[in-house]
């Protein structure tokens, strides 16, 4: 079999086994075989193949930078000693040369070569899609553990970095473990990317929810405010329009098990949902729900509340660390102070 044959049966071959159109694999054979031309001068100089896409057929040229004053004769030529008059500095000549022999050692090279730029291709078509996912779930499996992040695979040759600082502090990690984050962020660095998730953001509930809950993904039911501890506890507040629907009913499901599917996914994590109410009074009730409000005591002008509640159920109402009543404040975004009954 000829070398014409040779690159045919190679471009043909890569572009179905690769699923990549034929033209990029005929360029990237021309890089390739550019760089194995390159590897056999000593010296630095600047090469240009054109292979016939319907014969195989390769021309090889070797090009001179037209410049005023030559600092490398290598890669470079003076304007003074060009013959064509038409010709700028800036631009090239070039000269045909003898074409590379496409033996046992080149083949070996090219597809050396091929193989990692098909790699970083397939890479690019994969990252323009996941482009489109930024703020939305990202899910893979962990494979690596470091001190300050964790990879994760996340499929089509692609991973996922999560720094220390956007991960649950409660949740223990290993390999292999399935784990979900909002993508948030992708960083060119030389010929690689890197990809960002996290699992702090409110983002990662809103979305799971959506998933878990059609009331919500179709907007029957909707988001009001979320305040967040993550991996301890979150609070929900959601309404409806809809008179025919309990909208705590269907974020919860039946059983529990949507709030479940949501929780396990973000390590346990507790999650109220909560009746949004106009009345900012009714609203703090459900919040700090399931204490039992005696009375509120209500400053408009500094949007404080004082809330009064019986001695047996100040610890409720508080909450473990003071949590309950600080989420309570951050979903209704009112100052709340609890009183024991008795100071009344």
């Amino acid at each position: 079999m000829n070398n014409n044959k040779k690159i045919i049966e190679v471009a043909n071959a890569v572009s179905n086994e690769k699923s990549l159109p034929k033209e990029k694999i005929f360029k990237f054979l021309e890089n390739a075989l550019e760089i194995a031309i390159k590897k056999k001068y000593k010296k630095k100089i600047n090469i240009k193949i054109y292979i016939n896409r319907k014969n195989g057929i390769l021309n090889t040229f070797r090009k001179w930078k037209i410049v005023k004053k030559v600092k490398n004769h290598n890669i470079e030529i003076c304007y003074k000693l060009t013959k064509n008059k038409n010709t700028k500095i800036g631009s090239y000549i070039t000269k045909k040369i003898k074409s590379i022999k496409f033996d046992r050692i080149t083949t070996q090279r090219v597809k050396q070569i091929i193989t990692q730029k098909i790699k970083l291709a397939k890479q690019l078509i994969n990252l323009n899609k996941i482009k489109k996912k930024i703020g939305k779930l990202i899910t893979g499996f962990i494979t690596k553990i470091k001190k300050n992040y964790i990879l994760i695979d996340i499929g089509s040759d692609l991973e996922a970095i999560l720094l220390k600082c956007n991960m649950i502090k409660t949740e223990k990690l290993h390999k292999g473990k399935k784990i979900t984050g909002i993508l948030y962020n992708i960083i060119k660095n030389k010929n690689n990317y890197k990809i960002f998730i996290t699992r702090l953001n409110n983002k990662i509930l809103i979305e799971l929810l959506k998933k878990e809950i059609p009331e919500i993904k179709k907007k029957i039911i909707i988001i009001k405010s979320i305040s967040r501890e993550p991996g301890i506890r979150t609070k929900i507040a959601v309404k409806t329009y809809d008179k025919r629907i309990d909208p705590i009913g269907s974020c919860i499901g039946i059983r529990g098990i949507r709030i479940q599917n949501i929780s396990q996914k973000l390590s346990g994590e507790k999650i109220d949902i909560i009746l949004w109410k106009k009345n900012p009074k009714k609203y703090v009730i459900n919040a700090l729900a399931p204490a039992k409000i005696i009375n509120i005591k209500i400053n408009k002008k500094n949007k404080n509340m004082d809330i009064i509640v019986k001695n047996n159920n100040i610890a409720k109402a508080i909450g473990k660390k003071g949590l309950n009543i600080k989420l309570a404040s951050l979903l209704t975004k009112w100052n709340i102070n609890i009183l024991n009954n008795k100071k009344i």
